[in-house]
């Protein structure tokens, strides 16, 4: 059994979206970036050295991850699909809970669960999420695709940390 934390860290717009209906993040990075103050990094914990994507996420941020993966950050793509895959990317599927607890006994580290939606609602349903680092940017976003599906159960969690940076509110909630 290891010690090591499933961290799901991302941005999310104050009604809760991480995306656009499109998909696109464009807006919440604009708003992250314009917010952040000088010398800070809310998204990208160190303390892991293991990515989880799904495809779609994967595919809009192959040139972000590629640069993740040369500073030495493992990334697994959640996946039923094996093209396109960069050789050194590990991909899982199936239940995903089960597949990660696999792939975290085989690196013996903490994975970051960076998205998107349909990953991170497998996983917060089924309370498999250690921790949720959640950087709330101040724009509306009125629609998209929300952080956590309603429809699932809610992830057991209590609030830890809250945090003002500049316009952002940075939150850490762990599991009960």
């Amino acid at each position: 059994m290891t010690n090591e934390k499933i961290i799901l860290a991302t941005v999310v717009s104050v009604d809760g979206y991480v995306c656009a209906i499109n998909g696109s993040t464009s807006l919440l990075k604009q708003y992250y970036e314009e917010f952040l103050p000088a010398g800070m990094q809310l998204l990208y914990p160190g303390d892991c050295g293991a990515v989880l994507v799904g495809r779609r996420t994967y595919d809009q941020y192959q040139t972000q991850l590629a640069d993740w993966a040369k500073q030495g950050l493992q990334i697994i793509v959640a996946s039923h699909e094996q093209d396109h895959l960069a050789g050194n990317v590990i991909r899982v599927k199936g239940d995903l809970a089960v597949a990660l607890k696999k792939v975290q006994e085989k690196l013996q580290c903490n994975i970051w669960v960076l998205g998107g939606p349909n990953v991170v609602n497998q996983l917060t349903s089924a309370n498999e999420v250690d921790e949720i680092r959640l950087t709330t940017v101040p724009v509306q976003l009125g629609g998209g695709k929300p952080l956590f599906d309603t429809d699932l159960p809610a992830p057991h969690v209590t609030v830890e940390q809250v945090e003002q940076y500049g316009g952002l509110t940075y939150s850490v909630w762990l599991k009960k």
